[in-house]
């Protein structure tokens, strides 16, 4: 972000877990970057993110799948861009946070798991952990003209730690930030006959 811009007054501490000055929906790099800036800029931690999964790290995450079966809680894991020789096509001085260069990459091209340590250090650097509402899905967001407030609500599976809260609940909030990504969902070729196919098919994303 371009330090002349303007930026907004936000209050600096968190109210409650359904009102917020700012709530950014993903824990990937860009939700990450959004929430840094605002402690850095404002001092402000009066914001939430909202992540669907139980991992931050967006595209390099590992993520682990929560399900409710009955009573018991099981934690399955799935592993997103996790495949072989997974890495970054971008430069490792070039793939990091100008106000968190990291200077022990070992290797030009960093991989998946060096990126995903990187990124968990920043977060703890930056105390991000507290504000993140893992396994919290976004079902509605909308502008209240009225209140002059965003209304997003969300869901938990029942059963988890986020659904202490409440399985379902809604979020106010001044300002609303989308950072879910465009990665985080394979794009599946469409081949003809593919539907027919007998044999197992899968996506690198999903290795």
């Amino acid at each position: 972000m371009t330090g002349d811009l303007p930026w907004p007054e936000v209050p600096i501490g968190n109210k409650n877990h359904a009102d917020a000055a700012v709530v950014i929906i993903g824990a990937g790099i860009a939700g990450m970057c959004t929430a840094i800036d605002l402690i850095k800029r404002n001092n402000c931690r009066n914001f939430i993110i909202l992540e669907r999964s139980a991992a931050l790290g967006g595209t390099w995450q590992v993520l682990l799948r929560q399900q409710i079966i009955g009573i018991q809680l099981i934690i399955s894991t799935r592993h997103d861009n996790k495949y072989p020789g997974c890495c970054c096509d971008v430069f490792s001085t070039l793939y990091s946070y100008s106000f968190a260069q990291n200077s022990d990459w070992t290797r030009e091209y960093p991989g998946q798991e060096e990126i995903l340590a990187y990124l968990t250090k920043v977060a703890q650097d930056y105390g991000l952990y507290s504000h993140i509402r893992f396994n919290t899905q976004v079902e509605e967001a909308r502008w209240d003209d009225e209140l002059k407030r965003w209304r997003t609500k969300v869901t938990t599976p029942k059963g988890s730690k986020e659904a202490e809260y409440s399985p379902e609940y809604e979020i106010k909030s001044d300002f609303l930030v989308s950072a879910v990504g465009q990665l985080n969902q394979p794009a599946l070729p469409k081949i003809d006959g593919l539907d027919k196919f007998s044999g197992k098919t899968m996506h690198s994303a999903r290795w």
